[in-house]
This record gives C-alpha cells, structure tokens and sequence, in this order.
C-alpha cells in the first residue's frame, strides 16, 4: 500500500506514470491516455489579436470624421453656436438669492396646495363610487348598519 502511495506521488510530481520526468514539447498539446492525436498550438506570431484592429480603428475613425468636421466648417459652426449662446446667456437678468428664496417657497406652498386637493377630491370621489353607486361601506354612506 506504501509502495503504491509511493509511486502515485512520484507519477503526480514527474508527471510520467513510470516516475522518470516528464518530456514537454511547448508546441505540441495532445492526450495521451484518450488516444486523441496531439494538437499543433500556434504560436504567438501566427495568432493575430482582434483587439488590435478595434484599437486602431477608433481612433482612425475619430480623427477622419474631427478632419471631415473641420474641413466642411462643422467645427467653427459648433464654436460660434458656443460663443453667441455665451453672449445671450450674459444678457440674461438672474434672480437675486432672495428673489430665489421667495419663488422656491411659492412652489412648494402652491405643490403641498395641489397636493390636498388631490388626496380631498380622490376621497370625495371614492365616498360617491363605493358608498352610493355600489352600496359599500365607507365613512360617510354607512348603509349596511340601517
């Protein structure tokens, strides 16, 4: 039982079931104990990345449409959009901090305003839906009780 541990552990560690060392060929890849004939990998130089062509493609494609763009007068068309929309901007009369303030709390008065009429007339509506129309118990028709 020890001599077959023994040489198991040898057979593991050598990688040759016989205990001897194990010849590697890099380039070649098969199995053995299957039968299967061994398989030729390519190497490095034969393999081509398709990462590569996607690297260099967008960058091309980037810069022949930023040449396109220049060449048709795209580019100064896009810099006057910025400058005109530039000078309108500082014509523009800005509220002060306060006059902020006091818009900021009409809004949300006049939303917290909208907000009970909704919830009161959802309530009214539903009282008149259930309670009258289909005879359900609700806060203010209560005919099940008479």
């Amino acid at each position: 039982m020890a001599d077959n541990d023994a040489n198991n552990t040898a057979a593991g560690a050598t990688g040759s079931p016989k205990g001897g060392a194990a010849q590697v060929n890099p380039g070649i890849e098969g199995n053995a104990s299957t039968g299967q004939p061994p398989v030729q990998k390519d190497s490095v130089a034969n393999q081509s990345d398709p990462g590569v062509f996607w690297d260099v493609f967008w960058p091309a494609l980037i810069l022949a449409v930023f040449i396109w763009m220049w060449r048709t007068g795209k580019i100064a068309g896009i810099r006057n959009y910025i400058l005109e929309t530039k000078e309108q901007l500082d014509k523009c009369t800005w509220p002060t901090w306060n006059e902020l303030r006091q818009h900021i709390v009409v809004v949300l008065i006049s939303s917290f305003l909208l907000a009970v009429f909704t919830v009161a007339a959802d309530f009214v509506v539903r009282e008149i839906v259930w309670g009258a129309l289909m005879d359900s118990k609700t806060v203010l028709f209560n005919t099940k009780d008479l």
